[in-house]
């Protein structure tokens, strides 16, 4: 591939764009311009080239007869590109081959690059699909629509290594709850999603952070099956017998209660946000010194005094009679986990709202679209990947979209199929040096105008003998 007919053009073009209306203010926009072009540019005649040299090769004039060359549009991470692609007849077995498709991996008729996909993908991890659409590739804009299809089709997984952990803790905590999503065919979708981690690195500080804190989340899995994967997590993690105490804390709903099978020894406690702000306060509304009244009854076993209490406020609330015995009755049946949140070992207290909100329900059940059932599983497996702080990597994405071990097979294939090697030998009428002709900016003042060609022009140095 020859360079220099290249940078030629990106001189002119520079020299073009620099000519007229340069100001202070858009000299960084036309920089950024110029190197877009050039970018683009170099792309195309990378491409150009191979499928030129491909066309000229004696491999290709032994198996293959040309069919058509046409001009094909492509969406890449930095814009459109336009790019001649030859179609050939495999002379033995009569199947079309088209090579540039080959090389950049392309399926009949896909127009975004995998690059492209990639970059979407990446963005998606950490925005909702419209924000994907809008600013993950340079120069162009697409459809939210196409961001969910490209989305949906991750069929795949990443293996991420779990490494054993060096200081084994005293104390684990899991906390588990449950965000929703609206699905496209209709209806919602409760999605069961945990955290779990080592307690608070520092006790001291006001802004506290959660120590080793790891994501679980899924649309399809059952609490069931969640809690054998987050078991095989914290099996590879630590060693579980070694464990002084392993606290399980949600809002008592029975899919969250089911650790029993992996987490025997575990005990639940009733997260507070829930007991207070939601069941307690229902009950006894504003009035603080009832609710630590009923607070007393509760942690003290003296169930027919907490249930006389409530019958009070029944007389006071009649109309909402079934929904206050609705929450009498699920702090009784939680009881236990009420009581274990004084345990002296329980130093932290549940945070799981705050995370599933900032995590996923931002992007999940504050979207006002619905997914589809694989598009909802894939973009929570991502928000995951991002929660949990993996850095996608190219070869991830193949992973997510051909299946694990892929990449290292496209890989093989392209090196086989592209063997290309690049002319940047000067001719004899260029030279080493490109001279950029083009207007210095207006500053505000003479002084400053002065200043900035003292500094432009071509220095000559002074020896003192």
């Amino acid at each position: 591939m020859k360079i220099i007919p290249l940078i030629n053009e990106i001189t002119n073009t520079f020299n073009e764009t620099f000519k007229n209306n340069l100001t202070p203010l858009n000299l960084e926009s036309k920089i950024r311009n110029v190197g877009d072009t050039f970018t683009l540019k170099l792309y195309e005649s990378f491409l150009n080239y191979f499928d030129e040299n491909f066309k000229k090769s004696k491999e290709r004039k032994k198996e293959f007869n040309i069919k058509e060359t046409r001009q094909r549009t492509l969406i890449t991470s930095i814009g459109l590109i336009t790019i001649n692609s030859t179609a050939y007849i495999n002379k033995a077995t009569k199947e079309r081959y088209v090579p540039l498709r080959d090389i950049l991996h392309l399926k009949p008729y896909q127009r975004l690059t995998n690059e492209a996909e990639y970059q979407l993908t990446k963005y998606a991890m950490e925005e909702n699909m419209s924000q994907a659409a809008s600013h993950a590739l340079r120069n162009t804009q697409i459809s939210r629509s196409t961001v969910s299809k490209k989305i949906k089709v991750l069929d795949g997984s990443i293996d991420e290594v779990i490494t054993k952990s060096t200081c084994q803790p005293d104390i684990l905590y899991i906390e588990m709850d449950e965000i929703h999503a609206n699905l496209q065919k209709g209806g919602n979708r409760i999605c069961p999603c945990a955290i779990v981690h080592e307690g608070y690195e520092e006790d001291f500080v006001k802004r506290k952070k959660l120590k080793n804190i790891r994501y679980f989340a899924s649309s399809k899995l059952t609490y069931e099956e969640l809690w054998e994967v987050i078991f095989d997590y914290v099996d590879k993690k630590y060693d579980i017998d070694k464990f002084k105490k392993i606290f399980v804390s949600g809002d008592g709903a029975t899919g969250i209660k089911n650790y029993t099978n992996c987490f025997p020894n575990a005990k639940f406690v009733l997260d507070p946000f829930h007991y207070i702000k939601k069941h307690l306060k229902y009950i006894f509304k504003d009035d603080i010194n009832l609710r630590n009244i009923a607070d007393n009854y509760i942690r003290n076993d003296l169930l027919d005094d907490f249930k006389t209490l409530v019958n009070c406020q029944i007389e006071k609330y009649p109309e909402q009679e079934k929904y206050m015995k609705e929450h009498m009755n699920y702090i009784i049946n939680n009881l236990d986990g009420i009581k274990n949140q004084l345990d002296e070992d329980y130093k932290v207290h549940y945070s799981m709202e705050g995370h599933v909100n900032q995590a996923f329900a931002r992007y999940i059940t504050s979207s006002p679209y619905g997914f589809s059932e694989q598009g909802l599983e894939n973009k929570l497996k991502l928000l995951v990947y991002h929660a949990n702080k993996h850095e996608l990597t190219i070869e991830d994405y193949y992973n997510l979209k051909y299946g694990n071990n892929n990449y290292e097979e496209i890989n093989i294939k392209i090196n086989k199929l592209c063997n290309i090697k690049y002319d940047q030998r000067l001719s004899s009428n260029h030279s080493l040096e490109y001279k950029i002709n083009a207007s210095l900016p207006i500053l505000d003042s003479p002084s400053e105008n002065n200043r900035l060609k003292q500094l432009t022009s071509i220095r000559q140095e002074i020896y003192v003998i």
